[in-house]
Parts: structure tokens; C-alpha cells; sequence
């Protein structure tokens, strides 16, 4: 029987991205320069707002592992046992996951230890979740294209959803453009699978087979 939880599990994904949205702004206006001594500045100065925006990425990022557990489900649902694609799809997206919970770590580090790093460890801190941010960039790709599976051969997600999954996933392997899929594409195809699971997780809860399910 589905509780009302598990029908609004699906919009964890959706209430991810202003979390995200929020964190990038922060971020990219409080730790700010590409070369040391701004950044110590930076770290000086705005220490407080790179701790919040660490905190609501992170929000974020755990929202979004929620999401992928209804998505799971749903996959699972789709494929049936053993869910090989739907396990792909779900490890690749906790994958990603982990390594994007690090992205705004470096920055963190530098923020708490203004005061014992000089301007050359303000640097390397800084640019160090570059690394991070690559890392999930180019793990992701294992999730749109077992998405796209899952819509293109089970029909667990709208065709379109499948093939814009793919170009999303291509994209992300694209060193200088990926980082575009990760920032903009992923939030965007995030919100739109977590609006569409819940509406039909309604609509199949408000159905007389539903119903006689739940009470059967």
C-alpha cells in the first residue's frame, strides 16, 4: 500500500534543484578569483557564506540521493528482476552523488583555515573540487544512458525523456561543454523526471485498482 510519503517521495528530486540553484549563486559570488591572494581574500572575508553554500549543496545533493531511490523503484517496477539497468541507473547516480557531496569541500577547508593557509594553499583549495567536479561530470553519464534504456526499451519514462537522456549523457562526456550538462542540463532533467514521477504516482493512487489494492 503507497502512503502519502511515498507519493511525495518523487519531488525530493524537485526541491534538490533550488538547493543547488542557491549554492552555485553563493559560491560563485563569495569564493571568488582564480589566482591565490584573491581567493585567500575570499576565504577572509565571505567565510560564512562559503559555509552556507556547502551546507545547501550538500542539502541538495542528499535530496537528490532521496529522488534516486524513488526512481529506483520506479525503474524496477519498469524492468523487472534481476534490474540490471535500474541497478545501473541507481548505482551511478549514488556514485556521482558521493563524489559531487565533495565538490564544494576544498573551498570549506579553506574557509575554516583562513587563518593557517597562505595564499598558494588558498589556491590549490580552491581549484581542488575542480577535480571533484570533473570526476562527477563523467560519472553521471552512467545514469542518463541507463535512463535512456529504461525509457527507450521498458518505457519507464516518456520516449523524449529517453532521448534527451542521451544527449544529456553524450554531452556530459564532452570535456569542454560537460560541465554545461552538469550545471544547467542535470537540474533541469531532474526536476522534470521528479514532477512526472509524482504526477503519475498520484494518478495511479486516485485509480480503482489502486484503491481496491490498497484495501485488498
Amino acid at each position: 500500500m503507497r502512503t502519502k510519503w511515498d507519493r511525495w517521495a518523487p519531488l525530493s528530486g524537485a526541491l534538490a534543484v533550488p538547493f543547488w540553484i542557491a549554492a552555485v549563486i553563493l559560491i560563485s559570488t563569495k569564493a571568488e578569483g582564480s589566482k591565490g591572494p584573491k581567493i585567500l581574500t575570499s576565504f577572509h572575508q565571505h567565510s560564512d557564506g562559503i559555509l552556507l553554500a556547502g551546507l545547501l549543496w550538500s542539502i541538495g545533493v542528499l535530496l537528490f540521493i532521496w529522488f534516486l531511490g524513488s526512481l529506483r523503484s520506479h525503474y524496477l517496477a519498469a524492468e523487472r528482476e534481476p534490474g540490471r539497468i535500474s541497478a545501473l541507473a541507481y548505482g551511478g547516480g549514488i556514485a556521482a552523488s558521493v563524489i559531487a557531496m565533495l565538490i564544494p569541500v576544498g573551498d570549506e577547508v579553506g574557509a575554516l583555515n583562513k587563518d593557517d593557509i597562505d595564499a598558494s594553499g588558498a589556491a590549490v583549495l580552491h581549484h581542488f573540487s575542480d577535480a571533484f567536479f570533473v570526476a562527477a561530470e563523467y560519472t553521471l553519464p552512467i545514469l542518463f544512458f541507463a535512463s535512456a534504456i529504461m525509457a527507450l526499451r521498458y518505457g519507464a519514462l516518456p520516449k523524449w525523456l529517453g532521448w534527451l537522456s542521451v544527449v544529456i549523457g553524450i554531452v556530459l562526456l564532452i570535456g569542454p561543454i560537460g560541465w554545461a550538462a552538469f550545471i544547467f542540463a542535470t537540474p533541469i532533467w531532474t526536476l522534470i523526471v521528479s514532477i512526472w514521477l509524482y504526477t503519475r504516482t498520484e494518478q495511479l493512487s486516485t485509480t480503482p485498482e489502486a484503491g481496491l489494492g490498497a484495501t485488498g
